[in-house]
């Protein structure tokens, strides 16, 4: 490839990673969705016009309003905490996304299935940090966000979310 700007050249990335990452990025899609769809069974809206509402907002921000909308619910406080224990799981993966996404991505010297991704980030202690990425490690958080996807569901259909205004079951009851 050519020169971006001077002093800066870009080196293609293995194909395998950026196939990998291309599907953690389309299934991340689908945490942002279901993370949407408990805001809104939390605050007992429609699902479809949550979604609306909350596609311009980051799901960093309706992970918070789920806390804020669970703490409310005091009476509810066993079943909240593998709720907010799942929530913070999607945080942790959500950081490892964004480091990937929106990383630096530079294979020059690397081998094969692996690459140098630089990310900064002013609320880490290491500010800039360089991270070698392999296929290995994207196939974890392929496998760790089909796994939260799954765990999602089964706790939504055990303790009836998401669900749709007015209803009592989850969208995932088999009922």
């Amino acid at each position: 490839m050519g020169e971006a700007m001077p002093g800066f050249a870009l080196s293609p990335v293995d194909s395998d990673l950026c196939s990998r990452l291309g599907q953690i990025v389309i299934k991340w899609t689908a945490i942002e969705t279901l993370v949407s769809y408990a805001v809104g069974t939390f605050m007992f809206a429609d699902l479809a016009a949550m979604s609306v509402v909350s596609n311009s907002v980051s799901v960093s921000a309706q992970m918070k309003w789920i806390r804020a909308l669970l703490s409310s619910h005091e009476h509810e406080q066993e079943h909240n905490q593998r709720v907010y224990a799942l929530i913070s799981r999607a945080e942790d993966l959500r950081q490892e996304r964004n480091e990937l996404v929106h990383g630096t991505w530079n294979s020059e010297g690397c081998d094969p299935g692996t690459c140098l991704v630089e990310t900064v980030n002013l609320d880490r202690s290491e500010i800039i940090r360089a991270r070698l990425v392999t296929l290995h490690d994207l196939d974890d958080l392929s496998r760790d966000i089909d796994t939260w996807i799954d765990d999602y569901v089964a706790l939504g259909r055990e303790l009836g979310f998401p669900r749709h205004r007015g209803g009592t079951k989850s969208i995932f009851a088999d009922d």
